[in-house]
């Protein structure tokens, strides 16, 4: 099995840690919001200083890809894509929607605030997918098709709206579960295209248009 860096800076939170075919070795989060480019660099550093594992000794990268905030996504793929290429060492992405699937112990869906009136949605049991990772629009999405999931989100509109939805409560990734999907992927040598990695979006980003002089 594997050394493993992740890296984490989809939510405004920055997370990073290290496991091996054990688990986690250490891991830190600064939970100051949208920090992610002043201290992503440096918590990678004191992750290192912590445990007997020096960062050029990894084995791969894993990178929570999104979706989530954009500029944290930029910053995280680009933070771990440089190591990559400086190291000589390959990647992982992993989709946080089913990051997140992966840890509830039934079969749910879960539901991401996007904007109002819009989320990021995935469903299933597991590693059984019944609904894709996908952007969608609340008033037109089916939400009787799963009634009879779980549902779990985080979005305050989805729960006033469907009195059995559940608070999906932090963000942080369980780097337990992350480390056991991360090394299954490593043993199978799946890794991502190191050049054409990009994060996982689901919808264009939201911009807004200068006004005309």
């Amino acid at each position: 099995m594997a050394n493993i860096l992740f890296i984490d800076t989809a939510a405004p939170h920055t997370h990073v840690a290290v496991g091996d075919a054990d688990g986690c070795l250490n891991e830190l989060k600064n939970e100051l919001p949208n920090q992610q480019a002043a201290s992503l660099n440096d918590m990678i550093a004191q992750l290192f200083a912590q445990v007997p594992l020096e960062l050029k000794n990894i084995d791969a990268i894993a990178v929570n890809a999104g979706p989530g905030s954009y500029t944290g996504l930029r910053v995280g793929l680009g933070v771990a894509k440089g190591l990559c290429f400086a190291l000589d060492k390959p990647l992982m992405l992993f989709n946080k929607l089913e990051l997140l699937l992966n840890r509830q112990p039934q079969q749910a869906m879960v539901v991401l605030k996007a904007r109002t009136g819009e989320g990021f949605a995935i469903a299933g049991n597991g590693a059984q997918i019944d609904l894709p990772a996908q952007h969608i629009f609340y008033n037109d999405f089916p939400f009787d098709t799963y009634k009879d999931y779980a549902l779990i989100t985080d979005d305050d509109a989805v729960k006033a709206a469907h009195s059995h939805a559940a608070d999906l409560g932090s963000h942080i990734m369980d780097i337990a579960l992350w480390n056991s999907q991360a090394q299954q992927r490593w043993h199978t040598q799946d890794f991502d295209e190191l050049a054409y990695a990009e994060p996982f979006y689901l919808k264009a980003a939201f911009t807004t248009e200068p006004k005309q002089k």
